[in-house]
């Protein structure tokens, strides 16, 4: 019968394969607890109740497997203390001066891993039996990168690609690179924490003056003004490197640091560290050096393993790709035919990756991803409650309302659009989105008041996939993640000239695609009519700081306090009055 995936770290959530491999629901805590980037780790937030509770009720059938999106704790013990006992070895044996840091004995510090894990095991059973599942329900455990790979490619639609995860840490691991052949995955190659690129492009983050697993997109962004400084790539190139000989990236960032074994981390020390190495220099060149080196160092390692394997099709997922400047640079490749972003690059895809390993393991491959709403849905009535308890006027319009949004578009207004399910993943593809013209270069500085977002974060473009051609540069290999907002590509003349709002400071954009079955292509259908325009502004429905609108209430709120007067609420139009 169904399978219920749930992950408790950062991005937790839970998510719902039925028993023919369809994706029934999946959805992030933080959607509900309105608490961005939701930890719902011991000592963190709460455990994802809501998620879980969600995805019960989607659920067409009896739920008869849990899937965690966590290593088995004897398997984690196993795999952290032969790093840790590596690194000592080595000669970092002040590594174990962490003990009298933390208050443990040497024993205790090494049972930190299944301690640790024992405990985010034991408050997500107490969760899903709250939730109203059997003691009895039969558990399965996934571990993070398989979590990640397998979700990513078994909902790919690829027959065979290669495989590649990189991120923070999860299970004591940063990446890792598999094979998918015709709905098995083999992992050839993991990647341990300390050659962690996420964690370096963290530590820049805030050595930058931003903030750690949040700004990282602010940071991409600024690197599109700077210039390479020398000094800084000659540091980061003696910090990591590519292994000629097994193809691994080798990182040296906690070399010397006083650290325990999995799951302690001292990202004050990481981040101390390049802030040294940064000193005077402006932070834009800083960024700029850090993201050309991430590009090139990935670059190389992701054609190493293409050659190795001779795949042609390259599957990628884990939070450093959410850097879609990254990504542009990844489809550039010339050994490289295809490239699928997975739409829940970040551990928002945890959930879902481990239901779909779970549901492949038992025999039946989970079916690809087509639509991406599949997180929670409300009626019309509820929407217009919502919305009228905020002071708006809601109507049926004699026209579909996504006409009558265009209109609006073409008078020179924002406009927002709640409709169907919440999206999957960080991207609002129309669904959760707030939509504003694309000509006037003055659009993003209007939208940033309206919503209190900073001036870096540039706007993403929604154009029409027939009009692709004439916007956007010919990139054959990202033919779908284009559809998702995960990748950036270079604009046209026309494009740079007509639509500035969108247009990136490096004169890319990061576009979603329309196809002309999509409701929301009536939008620009309606606005190309009055207007001549193709183009308009795509930004997440959010005000700063806030995760994406879930409920009918937020949506509502949200509407009312940025000031935007016409919202689509499913076939409804909301205006304030």
């Amino acid at each position: 019968m169904s399978i219920l995936g749930i992950y408790d770290g950062h991005n937790a959530g839970a998510a719902l394969i039925s028993s023919d491999g369809q994706v029934i629901a999946a959805v992030e805590e933080e959607r509900f607890s309105r608490i961005k980037n939701h930890d719902a780790r011991p000592g963190q937030n709460l455990p994802p109740h809501e998620s879980i509770a969600f995805c019960l009720a989607a659920s067409p059938e009896h739920v008869t497997r849990i899937a965690f999106g966590l290593a088995h704790p004897d398997e984690l013990t196993r795999i952290a203390m032969a790093n840790f006992d590596a690194h000592v070895a080595a000669g970092e044996n002040q590594r174990l001066d962490r003990a009298e840091e933390l208050g443990l004995t040497e024993a205790e510090l090494r049972d930190l891993p299944a301690v640790t894990q024992r405990r985010r095991l034991d408050t997500l059973r107490i969760a899903a039996a709250n939730a109203g599942l059997e003691a009895a329900t039969p558990v399965e455990f996934v571990d993070h990168h398989a979590a990640h790979a397998g979700g990513a490619y078994l909902l790919s639609g690829l027959e065979r690609a290669l495989v590649v995860t990189l991120d923070g840490k999860g299970d004591d691991h940063s990446g890792s690179v598999s094979v998918g052949d015709h709905g098995s995955i083999v992992r050839t190659l993991e990647l341990p924490t300390e050659a962690s690129l996420g964690h370096l492009y963290s530590a820049f983050t805030v050595a930058c003056g931003l903030r750690p697993q949040r700004d990282e997109g602010k940071l991409q962004a600024m690197a599109a003004s700077g210039s390479i400084d020398r000094r800084i790539r000659s540091w980061l190139e003696s910090r990591f490197e590519l292994d000629g000989r097994t193809g691994a990236i080798r990182g040296r960032l906690s070399d010397g640091l006083v650290v325990g074994p999995y799951p302690d981390r001292r990202p004050d020390l990481h981040n101390d560290l390049v802030r040294e190495v940064i000193g005077g220099s402006p932070v834009v060149d800083a960024a700029a050096t850090v993201q050309s080196f991430l590009e090139q160092l990935i670059a190389e390692f992701v054609t190493w393993h293409l050659t190795q394997t001779g795949q042609r099709k390259h599957v990628v997922t884990g939070g450093v790709f959410a850097n879609v400047s990254l990504n542009r640079r990844l489809a550039d490749l010339g050994a490289l035919d295809r490239l699928h972003v997975h739409p829940a690059m970040t551990d928002a895809g945890i959930a879902l990756g481990a239901a779909a390993v779970t549901s492949a393991a038992e025999g039946t491959p989970p079916r690809p991803l087509r639509g991406l709403g599949i997180g929670p849905a409300y009626s019309d009535q509820e929407c217009a409650q919502a919305f009228e308890r905020e002071g708006y006027h809601v109507t049926s319009p004699s026209l579909d309302a996504e006409v009558v949004l265009g209109a609006t578009l073409a008078r020179g207004e924002v406009v927002a659009r709640f409709v169907g399910g919440a999206e999957y993943g960080p991207r609002a593809l129309g669904n959760r989105s707030i939509l504003a013209p694309a000509t006037d270069p003055r659009m993003p500085a209007r939208l940033n008041r309206m919503l209190r977002r900073s001036m870096i974060m540039p706007f993403a473009p929604m154009a029409r996939s027939r009009d692709a051609v004439d916007l956007f540069a010919d990139v054959p290999a990202l033919a779908d993640s284009l559809r998702t907002m995960t990748a950036a590509i270079p604009c046209t003349a026309e494009t740079r000239r007509r639509y500035p709002a969108v247009v990136h400071a490096d004169g890319t954009a990061r576009p979603q695609l329309l196809d002309d079955h999509e409701a929301a292509t009536s939008i620009l259908d309606e606005l190309e009519r009055r207007t001549g325009q193709r183009v308009i502004i795509n930004t997440s429905f959010n005000l700063h700081d806030e995760p994406m609108v879930c409920r009918p209430t937020d949506a509502a709120s949200s509407a009312r306090a940025a000031g935007i007067a016409t919202v689509q609420i499913g076939s409804l139009l909301a205006e304030l009055k």
